[in-house]
């Protein structure tokens, strides 16, 4: 289904920052104005394009949990993020007896509580922080993307450029809100860059839709998560919500993708274990979807001490949780918003 053109204001100026101190970015050159037409994923692609490839040899695993949801872990060196990774995924063949859908649940919960209250096969943390990004829950909006900043950082909100869309006949999509500008640079005018994205999902009908950002994979043919990060910035004293550093700096990840025919696939990537997991880069995460799973579009969720799977009989024998969240002792985030797969 098209969606009316939205323009996208391109005048760019340096980010400014604040914690303890301000902080300046080096000025990035500003890109022509685009009008950019949201459009199905798979509209004018070729059928060939973004087919689910099933990841194997060295360093993976794989088991069947439910006919249509496939569960594969990796553990080994990964050449593309030149490290060693723990990486925990679920592929749902949404053309089987099972669906994904979006929850929404106040208070919070933990990763694990949602597994336990929806009866989930599989369930993966959602979205950021609820003030950053925009939430429709079965019809009900829970979050009008409110924020022009992120928390009390100073950061101009960056964290809604695409999402997951699930129609009311269960039909999943990943689109963006409006062009995407790379590497990142705050708009010259946050408030309307805000309201392009906030307009773009009023206007999509669905019955869930959760934003986030940075889309990784777009149409398969390309992978914008490659090049969110402007790498001619120094990382270090940045504020940890910059997105250059949020986004450019090894960190566990969790991610989402759809492919051409029908499978959606939930990523956990464990970090902050040198040696064991480093995690991942935004890039890094793009490359590793694509090379691995070749889907046709790809979105990063929440991250950090946020990312949990759970899987039904695997993992911890109480919380099924596979994966190794990285707060103290492992204690899990409660977040309010998870995916989970269940029956249709």
């Amino acid at each position: 289904m098209k969606i009316k053109s939205l323009l996208v204001l391109s005048a760019l100026f340096p980010l400014m920052i604040c914690c303890t101190s301000k902080e300046e970015l080096t000025e990035l050159p500003s890109p022509e104005a685009v009008n950019q037409e949201i459009i199905d994923e798979d509209e004018g692609l070729d059928a060939d394009l973004g087919r689910m490839l099933a990841p194997s040899g060295t360093g993976w695993n794989k088991y069947t949990i439910k006919e249509g949801v496939t569960y594969y872990t990796f553990s080994g060196t990964d050449a593309i993020s030149s490290g060693k990774q723990h990486v925990f995924v679920i592929d749902v063949d949404l053309n089987s007896s099972y669906t994904v859908k979006m929850t929404y649940s106040s208070p919070s919960l933990a990763t694990s509580a949602a597994h336990k209250k929806y009866n989930s096969v599989a369930t993966m943390n959602a979205g950021y922080e609820v003030a950053s990004i925009y939430i429709r829950d079965n019809g009900q909006i829970r979050s009008d993307l409110p924020a022009l900043t992120i928390g009390d950082s100073g950061v101009p909100n960056w964290k809604s450029e695409a999402a997951f869309i699930r129609k009311a006949d269960g039909t999943i999509s990943i689109k963006k809100g409006a062009a995407l500008i790379r590497p990142y640079a705050v708009p010259a005018n946050i408030n309307n860059a805000i309201s392009t994205l906030r307009t773009a999902y009023e206007n999509t009908t669905a019955e869930d839709i959760i934003s986030s950002a940075p889309l990784l994979i777009e149409n398969k043919k390309s992978t914008p998560g490659e090049t969110f990060v402007n790498t001619k910035i120094k990382l270090d004293g940045l504020n940890g919500e910059n997105p250059h550093r949020h986004q450019g700096l090894q960190q566990p990840r969790s991610a989402i993708a759809l492919t051409a025919d029908n499978h959606f696939i939930m990523i956990v990537v464990d970090g902050r274990n040198p040696g064991v997991s480093d995690g991942m880069t935004a890039r890094e995460l793009a490359l590793f979807l694509k090379k691995w799973f070749k889907p046709q579009s790809a979105l990063n969720m929440d991250g950090g001490g946020s990312s949990t799977l759970c899987v039904a009989g695997k993992g911890n024998s109480q919380t099924n949780v596979v994966n190794s969240p990285c707060n103290d002792n492992g204690a899990e985030r409660k977040r309010l918003t998870h995916f989970i797969v269940v029956p249709k």
